[in-house]
């Protein structure tokens, strides 16, 4: 069993009743979880603020939040099925370092944050926007090889490449790894 295990069984339990992750995409759960993984790794366990925009599921804030206990999360949902089930995980794990948010994205502020994440959530160009008026120090998305290719021409010197921490069949995973404050879109 490993650290994640309790949260992907929670995961499943809570998708039985109410979808919040594809069914058909189980299998892909070990992917996401490395991807979240690899996140924190860049994050790094020290006192940082993290805000994870449109968490859903919880990938990768729920990750970021059992990897890195030193870190405070801030998980943005608007959602709220998927703010429960947030919660539900929060409380069943005993995530003291983990706060939820049933928003929009647009309507948070007076927070200080440090570093923001999305996954799956908008297109890169348009969380580094987000990122600005936060404002946050650095904005990580993941993205994929074939993203990566598409990326408008003010993003591409920003991506960055992490091993994969986890040593699946994954080599490495891609990221937009900036300062949104410098990148002008």
């Amino acid at each position: 069993m490993t650290p994640l295990t309790p949260y992907i069984e929670l995961l499943k339990q809570y998708n039985a009743h109410t979808n919040i992750y594809s069914k058909t995409a189980y299998d892909r759960l070990p992917f996401h979880c490395a991807d979240g993984r690899a996140l924190a790794q860049l994050i790094g366990n020290t006192n940082l603020t993290v805000l994870d925009m449109g968490s859903g599921s919880g990938l990768p804030a729920i990750i970021i939040a059992l990897t890195n206990p030193n870190n405070t999360v801030i998980a943005v949902e608007s959602k709220s099925r998927k703010t429960r089930f947030l919660n539900d995980v929060k409380t069943t794990l005993g995530l003291t370092n983990l706060r939820i948010l049933n928003q929009p994205i647009q309507t948070v502020s007076g927070y200080r944050v440090d570093v923001v994440t999305a996954k799956a959530f908008k297109p890169p160009a348009a969380i580094v926007h987000l990122a600005k008026r936060l404002p946050a120090k650095r904005c990580l998305v993941p993205i994929s090889a074939n993203q990566r290719g598409a990326l408008p021409p003010e993003l591409i010197n920003c991506v960055a490449t992490v091993p994969d921490p986890l040593g699946t069949d994954w080599t490495e995973f891609y990221y937009v790894d900036c300062n949104p404050a410098t990148v002008v879109l």
